[in-house]
């Protein structure tokens, strides 16, 4: 079981690695055309401090983005 998140949950700096890190994916496929595509998120090693709500034992984080 999956649970979407916001990239902004994940931080500026990695948000922006995983943006770049789809682009360039993107780019080696030789794909032009804007597509919507799915990013599996790493498990924090510890929670954040502004967290809410850990996501529960054994469901994925992952985070759709238009590139």
């Amino acid at each position: 079981m999956t649970l979407t998140v916001s990239l902004n949950r994940v931080g500026l700096v990695r948000a922006t690695e995983i943006l770049h890190q789809a682009r360039n994916d993107a780019a080696r496929r030789h794909q032009t055309e804007p597509q919507t595509v799915t990013v599996a998120l790493d498990r924090p090693s510890a929670p954040a401090p502004t967290a809410s709500a850990p996501p529960p034992q054994g469901q994925d984080r992952v985070v759709d983005l238009q590139v």
